[in-house]
């Protein structure tokens, strides 16, 4: 079963958007993603099914209530009621998924066989910018089996300009000629 935690992160990212406070919502459930992740026994309470609403929300009120926003609380509260909250580093992502399509961001896997200098991962950025018409946030990765030459992932195809796949596609062709 896939569940999709986009409509839970897309009330808290409009709600933080109606108050222009959507870097600061952001923190707050990072945060709040990084606290689930690190106590394994909270999160397992948290999801498991025998413990009743009632006592979640009796935690969350103990732990959170004076500590955060009103607003990011009664979201807590809500996703006890809709027994999404032993989910919110998923509904973190989730809302950093939202933002970047809001803001028109792509993010980019650039690999290469050695690192790469600023002014050539600029170069290929503004490349891949004027193709998407997006916003490019950049990631690099070194692949030394790459040989020369760069591939660019990004979420929707993969531009494969390596010396590695240029004797792979040399390879297929002589292959296929006999």
């Amino acid at each position: 079963m896939v569940v999709s935690f986009k409509p839970y992160s897309l009330a808290l990212y409009e709600l933080a958007k109606d108050k222009d406070q959507v870097p600061y919502y952001m923190e707050q459930l990072k945060k709040l993603s990084d606290i689930w992740k690190e106590n394994e026994d909270f999160l397992k309470a948290l999801r498991h099914p025998k413990i009743t609403r009632r006592e979640k929300k009796e935690w969350i009120s103990q732990l959170f209530e004076s500590e955060l926003d009103p607003l990011l609380y009664r979201y807590l509260l809500v996703m006890v009621e809709h027994d999404q909250i032993g989910y919110i580093p998923e509904i973190y992502e989730a809302f950093i998924e939202v933002y970047k399509e809001d803001q028109n961001i792509e993010s980019v896997l650039i690999e290469s066989a050695c690192p790469l200098s600023e002014d050539q991962i600029r170069q290929i950025k503004t490349v891949i910018e004027k193709k998407l018409k997006k916003n490019i946030e950049v990631r690099t990765n070194v692949v030394p089996e790459l040989i020369a030459g760069v591939r660019v992932r990004t979420k929707d195809f993969v531009l494969d300009n390596s010396m590695l796949s240029r004797i792979s596609n040399l390879k297929e062709k002589l292959e296929n000629a006999y």
